[in-house]
């Protein structure tokens, strides 16, 4: 009969891979506080654990013959300001537990930290002196003298990386996460510790579970780095470049709580009770990285959400939205508020978009289109101006600059890419150019630097302000030489639209980055009729005031704006949506490179180009056959995979040849002659994050089948 195990924490980095690695072997539970878990074999319940008397209950119904306690707040900086929370959680919480184990036969293992420890000398055994230098460690220690009062247990200290369940990063995590990114990253050179794998960490417990092993032990690596040498090894390991990582010293880093800096454990104790080495530093990297390779991190990660998706559908489409039953919660809880729009998830929305991108301001708005336009009036478009922008686009792109009345102006694209081309910007641009748009075309994200660097020369030259708004609608996630879409480091603005088929969907809606407080003043104002009632902005102070200051209903309406607000019910969706953004990005990832594979030696079909210094996240895979010099019809080819079940879109039909721009501005065929080449040859296949490995397969072999079938007929 399988042992009864309960979890708790089993939201958290550890408590979801010790699930992980147990699920099978146990008749499993687990306890969350605020985020729920979906892991398959395993009751997950919400429970706090400062409420001893459900703490009590549960576990005299439950039975558990071992409790492995993970539930903490571990933020160090956090807990030392906010110590009476800290004290509840870490200390009283784990005191509930304790005192609730009434049978002696039921281990409890509890997890510690090397933060108990001053990280003065390093290679701590565990007889060592304690001494925690922050308040987190204080904490834990005195919850280790109330787990020590129930005398069959264990106190695992430790220090864990490994996958994350929930949308945040674990230490090797973030390092990966940056490193992927181009992004420079920071090292403690002085900072020591013996970091485990938490698969390991799981493994070894397990060992020491069989065992029935008991007492305080270092459950650590082997061996010991410091951060800096640890983010070497993760960006050799991984094949990334290390020079983006920088040393420095702890003492250099405004860290609110002290930090010990040797915090290095000696593991022999362990390792002698078991009989067995444990693993090195080294060794849990490889194993971190093998895992990453066999997507061991996406299916833990995928926990976080039901597993159900919808929309279900018999037809593998070229793209759709995943909703789950968590994202449906989202927007339940708000229709029950005295708010459906302009309420606070409208705020927070705008809030968690800037965390993740990086910018300053975020105004979100009813869709990309409406973001666009209100993007052009805040740079000031009017009539007899000109913008420049791509025809291999939607065109939306091109209409947000006609809105205003001014004309556009389309350069041509690059041909590895299907991006603008830097070099046709520059042969465009005119004394009454006011706005460029690059467009991120399916993700990939422009050469912005050199963009940038033509816009600032040619504002020079013509002594106008020449705006840079990116379009990318196609781009959440996607990053440009270490800087995300939308942190605005090349641009005054970037536009994302959040349409079912985007990364992350409201239903519709969009929204408009910046770093510059004017524009995003006037963003605001152009969002909503125009409208402000800001106490600093207003016109006509001597009507805004009365007797006891500003009148509550005074308001004043400055431009002519429109009614582009956003609902809190779109936004409820989009806050949902964007916890998994992370997951997402990475199964677009892992389909594209699927694609890339099985294309790779098909001369018949291209395979869509990266550039260097580009980690995009594909909103479209698109590939492109020649379908003239084979002899076969575009039209028909969709026809037959649509037979097989295979949805499929052609991205786009170049702007400037349709009828509207021809008759209004007199474009035409051979404007742009490689984004019409383009369109002769593109058809886009389904990528999308609810795609089974089975669907992946299924893409393959019928487009395989129907070109090569073409192709003998």
């Amino acid at each position: 009969m399988k042992r009864r195990i309960l979890i708790t924490g089993i939201s958290g980095l550890l408590g979801s891979n010790l699930a992980y690695v147990f699920r099978k072997r146990y008749d499993m539970a687990g306890w969350y506080n605020s985020h729920k878990v979906f892991i398959p074999g395993v009751d997950s319940y919400k429970l706090d654990i400062t409420d001893k008397q459900a703490v009590r209950e549960f576990l005299s119904g439950y039975k558990a013959d071992i409790i492995l306690h993970c539930a903490s707040l571990t933020n160090i900086d956090y807990c030392e300001n906010n110590k009476e929370e800290t004290r509840k959680i870490n200390v009283e919480g784990t005191e509930n537990i304790a005192s609730a184990c009434i049978s002696p036969d039921t281990k409890l293992v509890y997890i510690s930290t090397d933060s108990v420890y001053d990280g003065k000398k390093g290679k701590y055994i565990e007889d060592d002196p304690v001494s925690p230098c922050n308040y987190y460690g204080l904490t834990k220690y005195e919850a280790e003298a109330a787990v020590k009062k129930h005398k069959n247990h264990i106190i695992a200290r430790t220090n864990i990386f490994g996958w994350n369940i929930q949308n945040k990063h674990s230490l090797a995590e973030w390092m990966l996460y940056n490193l992927e990114r181009g992004c420079g990253i920071k090292g403690f050179n002085d900072a020591i510790f013996s970091s485990i794998y938490t698969i390991e960490f799981a493994r070894i417990m397990d060992m020491m579970l069989d065992k029935d092993l008991m007492g305080t032990f270092n459950l650590a690596s082997r061996t010991s780095l410091s951060k800096y040498d640890f983010a070497v090894l993760i960006a050799e390991t991984f094949k990334k470049d290390k020079a983006l990582i920088k040393s420095i010293s702890v003492d250099d880093y405004p860290f609110s709580a002290k930090r010990g800096k040797n915090l290095s454990l000696d593991t022999q104790k362990l390792s002698k009770a078991l009989g067995a080495k444990l693993p090195s530093v080294e060794e849990c990297v490889n194993l971190f990285f093998k895992d990453h390779e066999s997507e061991v991190c996406d299916e833990i990660k995928r926990w976080c959400y039901p597993q159900v998706c919808y929309p279900s559908s018999e037809i593998i489409g070229y793209s759709r939205q995943c909703i789950d039953d968590s994202d449906i919660d989202s927007v339940t809880e708000v229709l029950k508020l005295s708010h459906l729009t302009q309420g606070g998830k409208v705020g927070e929305f705008e809030k968690a978009l800037c965390e993740y991108t990086g910018a300053k301001y975020a105004v979100a708005v009813s869709s990309g289109t409406a973001a666009l336009h209100i993007a052009c009036l805040a740079a000031g478009l009017k009539e007899k101006d000109e913008f420049i922008t791509s025809p291999n686009t939607f065109v939306a792109s091109a209409n947000c600059g006609v809105y205003c009345g001014a004309r556009p102006v389309f350069a041509d694209i690059r041909e590895d890419t299907y991006n603008i081309d830097s070099e046709k910007i520059k042969e465009k641009i005119t004394s009454k150019t006011r706005i460029v748009i690059p467009v991120h075309f399916a993700g990939q994200i422009c050469d912005m630097e050199e963009i940038n660097d033509i816009v600032r020369e040619k504002q020079i030259q013509y002594k106008e302000k020449i705006f840079i708004i990116e379009d990318a609608s196609h781009a959440l996630g996607s990053a440009y030489k270490g800087s995300k879409a939308g942190s605005g480091v090349y641009s005054d603005m970037t536009v994302m639209s959040f349409h079912p088929v985007k990364h992350i969907t409201t239903g519709e809606g969009g929204v408009v980055f910046t770093n510059d407080d004017r524009i995003y003043k006037k963003l605001k104002i152009f969002r909503s009729h125009g409208i402000t009632s800001n106490e600093d902005d207003l016109v006509f102070k001597d009507q805004a005031y009365g007797p006891n200051g500003l009148n509550p209903w005074y308001y004043e309406q400055q431009a002519l704006g429109f009614n582009y607000r956003i609902t809190d019910i779109q936004c409820a969706l989009g806050i949902s949506q964007l916890k998994k953004i992370d997951y997402f990005f990475r199964r677009r990832r892992r389909i594209a490179e699927a694609y890339n594979n099985a294309f790779a030696d098909n001369k018949l079909i291209k395979a869509p180009f990266e550039s260097p210094g580009c980690f995009t996240n594909w909103h479209l895979y698109v590939v492109q056959i020649d379908f003239n010099t084979l002899g076969i019809d575009r039209a028909d080819i969709i026809k037959r995979l649509k037979d097989k079940g295979i949805g499929t879109q052609v991205h786009y039909i170049p702007v400037h040849t349709q009828p509207f721009y021809r008759k209004n501005f007199g474009t035409n065929w051979g404007d742009c002659p490689r984004a019409e080449a383009y369109y002769k040859k593109c058809l886009s296949i389904p990528i999308f994050p609810a795609m089974s490995d089975k669907n992946i397969a299924q893409v393959i072999k019928s487009f395989s089948e129907v070109i090569l079938r073409a192709v003998v007929v």
